[in-house]
């Protein structure tokens, strides 16, 4: 039977085939040589080694990298590997290995292209920065070798470096001729004009102010000292991108954003347009719960902010999503998944929102462990948990514990983390408390000078996590700092000696007496200051006790003697000073209630403090009869959180006090200074008699507050306004206003202690106030 013809394609594939078949064959037997990895030569032995191209770099130094030598069998394998270790010496531009076939054995060919040295370096028409900046910017080192990559990439970030400082225009070229032949690298910089925003306009947006909007981006016009206006357009994309991003979120979520830019003649002045097409802001038509079967739908959608006929905001939906994952978490179901679903409806302009909920399973507690604690006690940290094993997991006890533990400032910021262990048993899960101490224990040498209280030394010996029991077993236990830690005790002596004001303190908190909800604290002090018409000196002894009622509700108790000793009297002092003059003896018990349910005890971000309290002095005895009512009042919110979970807070602070009847001219109310009403001096507001401040029975102040993050989390700074008077009675005949700025920082070392520095400007005051600019703290009240 005779075979079928191929077909012309056929026909033309076969002949190509043996055509190169041939030409190859040809090449093979002229060459003699064989590529890496050919299969005729693998497992063969090398009879000789053959090293071309290295001029510069000893034949002794490449053999030290190959694991081939003569008489070793060859595998592409092995090639491969010496190929590579070759190559990272970082002396080669290229290196090729190769076997090759000869009459008396294989010859293995290594061939390599040595790397130049870099002759020279050249910057042409650079101005604005020098050659060492633009030579660290590439990388490169003349003497060293060529890098290509880094040599070839250099124009780029030369061209980046310039416009990081606002040259917008500016090129770079890298003349290849001349690095190829002379080895020189020569960047020819055409600079161009420093670019800088003038103005940022929003075109376009109806719904939405340009405060709001320019708030969301990074790109800003010019403000002398404040606000260098560089012009970054990457950073311009992004902040088209936030701009719709925040459009979207407010439900504007057919929003069109583009950007446009208008150069002055000289091209050193540009104004940014924001061209924005709004579109139609969405409304919700209907809300939907799924898959809800452990709570009423009814009484959780009254609860949430989404509803028909709301406007739909990404914040609204996250917030009511975190509403529906709560309420789950609080009853122990901590894997109910919750996925808020947005459907467009038929009419325009309208959304039909689902919130799909999988419940999951009702999880309870089993052990509790805790890790980390090397010398803090077990107990400290399990007292601040408030749950216990066999309960359901309560998510929000659980967070609510973790800010506690991070309130007892003897751990490190951000260190504390609770979590759940998965068992055998899928409905119990084990409770791990991972801390990690910081230093409790701070030792600050200091002195300074001010205005108000002349030369100041300080000498603070601190520990935060105290323990009266835990006596040192040897010297060199109490040396290592092992003692007297570990019960979440504080004590601290403060030494403060100067020429115008002293001030010694020992103080000692317990916050749980006995493990109970009983708090007990001590400060036995002295203080002399040398006021400008006389000194006044006071010693004694203050005792507290609180009763936690419930978690975020106190009562408390004060119980004060002093001795008070009033001399140096000038001629002309008022008669409220006569009368007290020499020595005197003050007792007093203070009573009152306190609520607090902010987040954190240094740095408050949500919640707020308050308290009430009444003190009777000579309710013990003592030279002085007179009651004195306080009502004191704190509150924050959180107005941004940015992608470093830094915050922006906004808080007021309001003080009422009145003494109903006459108190001693140092038990009265005074203001001015950190903590009542910057940019007044110390005691520099209220009634005086000639150049003394008297004080008065009658004190109101406010303050307002707004702190935002400068740099990372350990600096921020302030805006503030402070207001409120000192009366003699209860009056207002004038009332005192500041506004300022000021700037907000932490010191590791320290402790989680902010250090405050703010500069006041009176806008409203008395015709007697004494005024000051800059003022200074170290603490959270303000």
């Amino acid at each position: 039977m005779r075979r079928p013809l191929a077909t012309k394609p056929e026909r033309r594939a076969i002949l190509g085939g043996m055509v190169l078949a041939a030409l190859w064959a040809s090449w093979a037997a002229s060459a003699g040589e064989v590529p890496a990895g050919a299969a005729p030569d693998a497992g063969r032995r090398i009879k000789r080694l053959e090293i071309r191209g290295n001029d510069r770099v000893s034949e002794h130094r490449i053999l030290g990298q190959m694991r081939l030598r003569e008489e070793s069998t060859y595998t592409a394998t092995a090639a491969d590997e010496d190929l590579k270790r070759i190559y990272a010496l970082g002396e080669f531009d290229n290196v090729v290995i190769r076997p090759r076939d000869e009459a008396d054995g294989l010859v293995l060919v290594v061939e390599l292209t040595e790397r130049p040295v870099l002759k020279g370096l050249e910057f042409v028409g650079a101005r604005r920065f020098s050659e060492d900046d633009l030579a660290k910017t590439i990388g490169v080192t003349v003497g060293g070798l060529i890098d290509r990559h880094k040599v070839f990439t250099g124009a780029r970030a030369i061209e980046q470096k310039y416009r990081d400082k606002g040259h917008y225009f500016v090129s770079v070229t890298l003349d290849e001729e001349r690095l190829a032949t002379s080895q020189v690298a020569r960047y020819t910089i055409v600079e161009g004009p420093r670019v800088r925003v003038r103005k940022v306009e929003f075109v376009g947006n109806h719904s939405v102010t340009a405060g709001e909007l320019q708030g969301k981006m990074t790109t800003r016009p010019w403000f002398p000292l404040f606000v260098a206006g560089t012009f970054d357009e990457e950073q311009l994309d992004r902040d088209v991108v936030a701009v719709r991003n925040y459009y979207v979120d407010q439900g504007f979520l057919d929003v069109r954003v583009q950007r446009e830019l208008e150069f002055s003649a000289d091209k050193t002045r540009l104004v940014v347009r924001m061209v924005i097409e709004e579109g139609v802001r969405y409304k919700v038509r209907s809300v939907a719960l799924a898959g809800i079967e452990r709570f009423s739908r009814p009484l959780l959608q009254k609860q949430m902010r989404l509803g028909a006929g709301t406007y739909y905001t990404a914040e609204g939906a996250r917030r009511d999503t975190e509403l529906i994952h709560d309420t789950y978490g609080e009853v122990g179901y901590i894997e109910a998944l919750v996925h808020p679903v947005v459907d467009f409806a038929e009419a325009p302009g309208e959304v039909d929102v689902t919130f799909q909920v999988e419940e999951g399973r009702q999880v309870r507690i089993g052990r509790i462990r805790i890790e980390g604690n090397r010398l803090t006690q077990d107990k400290i940290i399990r007292r601040e948990l408030r749950f216990f094993p066999e309960e359901p997991i309560n998510t929000l006890l659980v967070e609510r514990a973790r800010k506690r533990l991070e309130g007892l400032a003897v751990f490190k910021p951000q260190s504390v983390e609770i979590t759940t262990l998965a068992g055998p048993d899928p409905e119990v899960r084990d409770i791990l408390v991972r801390v990690e101490e910081t230093e409790t224990s701070n030792l600050i040498l200091g002195a300074g000078v001010s205005s108000n209280s002349g030369v100041l030394g300080n000498i603070s010996l601190v520990q935060r996590n105290f323990d009266l029991a835990d006596w040192p077993k040897s010297n060199d236990e109490f040396w290592r700092g092992e003692s007297f830690r570990g019960a979440g005790q504080y004590l601290g002596l403060i030494l403060e000696p100067g020429t115008e004001l002293q001030r010694y303190r020992l103080d000692f908190r317990e916050p749980r007496l006995a493990d109970s909800t009983v708090g007990l604290s001590s400060s036995t002090f002295f203080f002399r200051r040398d006021r400008d018409t006389y000194r006044e000196q006071r010693v004694g002894e203050n005792v507290g006790l609180s009763k936690e009622l419930w978690e975020t509700f106190s009562v408390f108790a004060n119980f004060r003697i002093e001795g008070i000793d009033i001399t140096n009297l000038d001629a002309d002092v008022p008669k409220d000073l006569k009368d007290v003059k020499g020595s005197s003896a003050l007792t007093s018990i203070e009573l009152g209630v306190a609520k607090d349910t902010t987040d954190s005890l240094f740095f408050p971000t949500e919640g707020y403090r308050a308290s009430a309290s009444v003190e009777q002095a000579g309710a013990m005895g003592g030279d002085y009869t007179f009651t004195k009512f306080v009502l004191d009042g704190r509150r924050y919110w959180t107005v941004t959180r940015d992608v470093l979970d830094r915050r922006s807070i906004l808080a007021f602070h309001g003080r009422l006090g009145f003494i109903p009847n006459e108190a001693p001219i140092f038990e009265r109310f005074y203001a001015g200074g950190t903590g009542t009403m910057r940019g007044f001096e110390f005691r520099g507001v209220g009634p005086r008699e000639g150049s003394t401040p008297i004080g008065g029975d009658f004190v109101a102040l406010a303050a307002a507050e707004y702190q935002f993050p400068i740099f990372e989390k350990n600096l921020s700074g302030v805006l503030f306004f402070d207001t409120g008077t000192v009366e003699r009675r209860i009056t207002l005949t004038t009332w005192r206003a500041a506004v300022g700025f000021g700037i907000r920082f932490t010191v590791p070392f320290f402790g989680p202690v902010p250090f405050s520095f703010d500069f006041g400007f009176p806008i409203s005051k008395g015709d007697d106030d004494e005024t000051e600019i800059f003022s200074f703290s170290i603490g959270t009240a303000f």
